[in-house]
């Protein structure tokens, strides 16, 4: 169930009127049966993924929590830890590592399982795997009851991609339910317009023209190269964000305030910087549940190297069952340590530059994200330049539509805040404010909306 599309709306409009009108200690009923029946949407025979993952992380919770020793505390971890990545491991790897080891051994093999991936498991995989650390660090107390649990895990505007929520985020706001006539409405939908408008006027828009690219199917020039790869670095920034911004404004209309998940990337002057502002749930993730447990910066210089390759190669393998992820979170890891060796000295030539900079190592680093093999992550790098320029006008003319969309994003996307929306709502009449944007919002659902999936939604 895409957020951009009729069932949708009218599955929430149903779930917002109950929500305002069933009295607070039902509530948490409506979020489980209510995110229940939207991951079910989509495959049915799939909704037991969620469940069984929460029920793993229950009794793990629990049994945590009864434990003292530690010993006897790292080995349940471990054992619950071993529990809730089962599923997908099999679901999203076993392919992967069968086809990997059968190829290093020289030997030929097909896909050992054909399944279809479900949806958002590794989101959920998460968000179960935070609650259990926290738990087991004591820096949440172990939930006692199910129901509160299964809030948590399947609250449905980020149940999907995310953002990615530790249990501090959201149960305690859970719990205090209350008077839901006092949400931020007017500011949540006009978030959930800002993600709209990214997701089917930017990103769905520039899709086919990276596709037909990246696909090999036909002749290009140096343009349509440039254009796959800037033209990608904004669909995926919109296409993602867009779905985060959604998945924001929509919980702000039920009282429940989600954590910011990008705060402008591309205006990053580092590698570093940009994973400070890029899938902002997914780093701080990585950071306190991977790269800090390995040693983090409490070891040697060189130590350091290996963590943050170690860290960025796992979250590029999280990404998707290929080679390609691994190598571009290997590339983004070799890009951290580098910029990291010069933390603290000044920049050595103006911002802008260094904004440049950060934004084309970003961007050639996408083409191995986007890429279905490594051969065609090559021909795509390489077509730019090893590609004559000859009929340059032409290759303008033909990528009209995604080169005016790719430097409208960029001229927009510095004012890309919540903050300035929440200004504009508070300052401006709302007779004045709704009506253009309400006929941007039909313009685009009736243009563009429920033609494509957003893009992680496959991992």
């Amino acid at each position: 169930m895409l957020f951009h599309t009729p069932i949708f709306v009218g599955f929430f409009a149903v779930y917002l009127t109950l929500h305002l009108l069933v009295p607070s200690s039902w509530r948490v009923f409506l979020i489980v049966f209510g995110s229940t029946i939207f991951y079910g949407y989509w495959n049915p025979g799939y909704v037991w993924v969620p469940f069984v993952l929460m029920t793993i992380a229950y009794l793990g919770g629990i049994t945590l929590a009864k434990e003292h020793a530690e010993r006897s505390r790292r080995l349940y971890v471990g054992l619950v830890l071993a529990g809730l990545l089962s599923p997908l491991v099999f679901f999203k790897y076993t392919n992967f590592l069968a086809v990997s080891l059968t190829d290093a051994l020289g030997l030929e093999s097909g896909p050992l399982i054909v399944l279809s991936l479900p949806l958002g498991i590794s989101f959920v995989t998460f968000t179960s795997i935070a609650y259990v650390i926290d738990v087991y660090r004591r820096d949440f107390d172990a939930i006692r009851e199910p129901g509160r649990l299964a809030a948590y895990t399947l609250f449905f505007p980020h149940l999907i991609a995310g953002p990615i929520l530790r249990p501090k985020e959201l149960i305690p706001q859970i719990d205090r339910l209350g008077d839901v006539l006092d949400a931020k409405f007017r500011l949540g939908a006009m978030i959930v317009i800002l993600g709209l408008v990214k997701k089917l006027f930017f990103a769905d828009s520039i899709a086919p023209y990276v596709d037909e690219v990246y696909s090999g199917v036909g002749t290009f020039s140096a343009v349509d190269y440039a254009v796959a790869i800037y033209g990608f670095s904004v669909q995926i920034y919109c296409d993602f964000s867009g779905y985060t911004d959604m998945a924001i404004g929509l919980a702000l209309m039920l009282k429940v305030r989600l954590p910011t998940n990008f705060s402008r990337p591309y205006c990053a002057t580092s590698i570093v910087d940009f994973w400070r502002r890029w899938h902002i749930t997914l780093s701080s993730w990585l950071r306190d549940y991977l790269y800090i447990p390995l040693g983090g910066n409490r070891c040697s210089r060189r130590r350091q190297l290996i963590n943050v390759l170690i860290t960025m190669a796992l979250g590029g393998l999280w990404h998707g069952a290929s080679w390609t992820f691994v190598f571009w979170g290997v590339v983004h890891g070799i890009g951290i340590s580098v910029a990291q060796s010069f933390r603290g000295l000044p920049l050595p030539f103006p911002r802008w530059v260094a904004i440049v900079l950060t934004f084309h190592f970003v961007s050639f680093a996408w083409i191995l994200f986007r890429a279905p093999d490594l051969s065609t992550a090559w021909r795509i790098a390489g077509g730019l330049f090893s590609v004559p320029v000859a009929g340059l006008i032409d290759g303008f003319i033909a990528n009209l539509v995604p080169i005016l969309l790719i430097l409208l994003f960029f001229f927009t996307h510095r004012l890309d805040n919540h903050a300035r929306l929440a200004l504009l709502v508070r300052k401006v009449p709302s007779s004045v404010l709704w009506p253009p944007f309400a006929a941007i919002v039909v313009y685009l659902l009736i243009e563009r909306g429920g033609a494509d999936q957003f893009i992680y939604f496959e991992f």
